[in-house]
């Protein structure tokens, strides 16, 4: 990712946990190492959401899916 894009992500990131602390939630720190992988290159939102989509169907959770990942 450019410069622009991470700062873009990173914006948007802290936009959509504004939202949700305004209903009373706050960032797990699961969310916080996926936002960290993200911004950092090493995982793209789009595998996020696929690798996450993949563990929750076998596992029925997302309990232990950031230990389970090697980019996390």
């Amino acid at each position: 990712m450019t410069d622009v894009e991470i700062a873009g992500m990173k914006e948007a990131f802290k936009q959509t946990d504004a939202i949700f602390a305004l209903e009373g939630f706050t960032p797990t720190d699961q969310k916080r190492a996926i936002d960290a992988a993200v911004l950092a290159g090493r995982v793209t939102l789009t595998q996020v959401i696929e690798e996450m989509r993949e563990y929750a169907m076998r596992h029925k959770t997302t309990k232990g899916f950031i230990q389970s990942r090697a980019w996390a």
